[in-house]
């Protein structure tokens, strides 16, 4: 039941595509083997070795580049960032960015619909994509002799993909019947969407990614085309290229492929930061839901570029990360107030969130859900996982996912592209989290606790049946820690 009933984690992640799932600041400086050189440098080597190093700049088309050259990764793991996801649609492009997802692997002027699949699949190799709030990403991993060819169609799609009202109509078909089956056919999907609305209100985060079948079914043509005209721009990208080839080339070839995108580009939306953004104090709202009442306290905290957000991280995974979360042992286990405990962290471009809820039985009287949640999330500073053993056993289990993550190209890709995204600092990626977590102190963790958690007052949210998707909202507070 935890994993459907509440909150927003399965949209902050990402809404995966139909493709195969593969295994899985704004500074133009280069640094190969952290030295300093220019792009034209980089551009003019004429070495075939491969040496390990890291390359980032942006070029003139405005296009970002990152290429970690490692010639002891078996494959090449490149990634396109589209730093344009659901968060930046307007009113009249609700899932725009999730239909972009699709008719991306639709046919170019030059290439079938098949190319750029069937090329991937000759070659061993995956394609794929997933849309977010914050980013659409296209994805890669191949072996290294069909690595140029990739680059070759990934420039391709992003001058001279066909738009037209027959493709158009076929893919809003395949992203409906999509968003029928995730979306409409899920109860826990249905929910999610019902408390998203709810808990974000009028911030960018408040409608989820895959759209819905009304939004996607009324795309305009003119509008779609408006739409990747402007911001499938070069200055809008990110693109991440890992793996055993050469960064020097590798770029020449990129500067090459890309030279001649001449768009008109347009700027996405600023997002509003959690901290700076009005939220309501609480919030009901109603789904067709079993006679249950679904009681939940949303917490907002740091960015990843703030300071606390280390500690924030370590604190939310040490609450998480264990086989039974505290609230759980609490409120079902030693106090049996509840059917079931919710604890839900989230982490987005514009801020984290922490979610704790609470299931009870329809009958309880909406005052008492609330006073025994509040008592219950206030009362965890003094158990046992706020302790130095379950700090070091968390660094230790986040760690290691971090080392075996070095290993694995796609996921470098994703680490140096969330990064730039979240940092504007690229190479930070590289080396993972570990230095973030590993001089996390307890101490600190304790101050994130009583920052962000005890010294605020959190949203307040009510699930319950009704009409689907109805909302209201009451006195407003402002959000984040003060």
């Amino acid at each position: 039941m935890t994993a459907v009933i509440l909150l927003l984690l399965p949209w902050s992640t990402a809404w995966a595509g139909s493709k195969p799932q593969t295994d899985a600041a704004a500074e133009s400086t280069n640094a190969i083997a952290g030295e300093e050189v220019s792009a034209t440098e980089a551009g003019e080597s004429e070495s075939t070795e491969i040496e390990a190093g890291f390359l980032s700049t942006t070029l003139d088309s405005g296009l970002t580049v990152s290429i970690y050259s490692n010639p002891a990764l078996p494959v090449v793991a490149t990634q396109t960032w589209v730093h344009v996801g659901s968060a930046h649609e307007a009113d009249n492009e609700l899932g725009f960015a999730h239909l972009f997802e699709h008719l991306m692997f639709g046919a170019t002027e030059q290439n079938d619909a098949e190319t750029y699949t069937r090329h991937h699949n000759v070659h061993g190799g995956n394609s794929n994509a997933y849309t977010s709030f914050d980013q659409t990403v296209y994805i890669s991993t191949i072996s290294p002799e069909g690595h140029d060819r990739v680059l070759e169609l990934e420039a391709d799609r992003l001058s001279h993909l066909v738009l037209s009202a027959d493709n158009l109509a076929r893919e809003k078909k395949v992203v409906t019947e999509e968003l029928r089956l995730r979306m409409e056919n899920n109860p826990g999907a249905r929910m999610q969407t019902a408390v998203l609305k709810a808990v974000f209100g009028d911030h960018p985060y408040s409608h989820a990614p895959g759209g819905t079948k009304a939004t996607v079914m009324a795309a305009d043509l003119d509008l779609v085309k408006r739409f990747y005209e402007g911001y499938y721009h070069p200055a809008n990208m990110h693109l991440v290229i890992v793996g055993p080839v050469s960064g020097p080339e590798t770029l020449a070839k990129v500067e090459h492929l890309y030279a001649d995108l001449d768009k008109t580009h347009l700027e996405p939306p600023a997002l509003t930061a959690f901290a700076d953004h009005t939220f309501p104090e609480r919030v009901t709202a109603k789904e067709d839901l079993p006679p249950i009442k679904i009681t939940g306290q949303v917490y907002w905290g740091p960015r990843e570029s703030d300071p606390d957000y280390a500690a924030w991280t370590m604190m939310t995974s040490m609450l998480t990360s264990g086989s039974v979360n505290p609230l759980q042992r609490v409120l079902v286990n030693e106090e049996k107030q509840a059917l079931e405990a919710i604890l839900i962290p989230g982490d987005l471009q514009a801020g984290s969130v922490l979610a704790f809820g609470s299931v009870s039985l329809a009958l309880r009287r909406t005052p008492k859900a609330f006073r025994v949640l509040d008592h219950a999330v206030k009362g965890l500073g003094t158990r046992s996982w706020l302790s130095a053993d379950n700090l070091e056993s968390t660094r230790k289990r986040l760690l290691y996912d971090d080392l075996k993550a070095q290993y694995i190209a796609s996921e470098i890709a994703e680490n140096i592209g969330q990064s730039y995204a979240r940092t504007g600092d690229a190479k930070r990626g590289l080396a993972g989290r570990a230095p973030m977590l590993e001089s996390v102190t307890l101490e600190q963790v304790e101050a994130a606790w009583k920052t962000w958690i005890l010294d605020v007052e959190p949203m307040q949210v009510m699930l319950k049946k009704g009409k689907a998707q109805a909302v209201e909202a009451d006195a407003a507070i402002d959000g984040g820690a003060q």
